[in-house]
């Protein structure tokens, strides 16, 4: 019986244990990474196999993307730079550049990506003048 009267003081025990753990491994909490970092190790995973960042480099599935936030910001539609890339990303055949082929690049990054992978990786490519 005497294990019995124990048995709530243990249950309190561990449950103020396990309130304690749980309030200092939400204070160990990073801080989201920088977009703009995201998106470059986004594109590395996604884009880097297809599309060189050297204006120069070497010819690839896709187009270079050197200098594609100026390009962006640039373009002849009136779109603000990231909605540009935002087309560009999820219908990558709307416009093709002159010498690739259209129906390379997937159209499924929309979906696959999550709104904030999207977000970081526009980020990035408009970081690139």
């Amino acid at each position: 019986m005497s294990g019995q009267r124990n048995l709530p003081k243990y249950l309190w025990f561990y449950s103020i244990c396990l309130m304690i753990i749980a309030v200092v491994g939400g204070c160990n909490q990073t801080e989201p990474p920088d977009p703009i970092t995201e998106g470059q190790r986004i594109y590395t995973i996604y884009c880097l196999g297809c599309h060189s960042l050297d204006p120069a480099g070497p010819a690839a599935l896709g187009p270079p993307l050197a200098g594609i936030g100026t390009r962006a910001a640039n373009n002849s539609e009136g779109l603000s730079a990231t909605e540009w890339l935002r087309r560009e990303i999820i219908n990558p055949d709307v416009v093709v550049a002159p010498g690739y082929t259209a129906g390379l690049m997937p159209r499924t990054y929309g979906t696959d990506f999550r709104p904030v992978q999207l977000e970081a990786l526009i980020a990035y490519l408009a970081s690139l003048e």
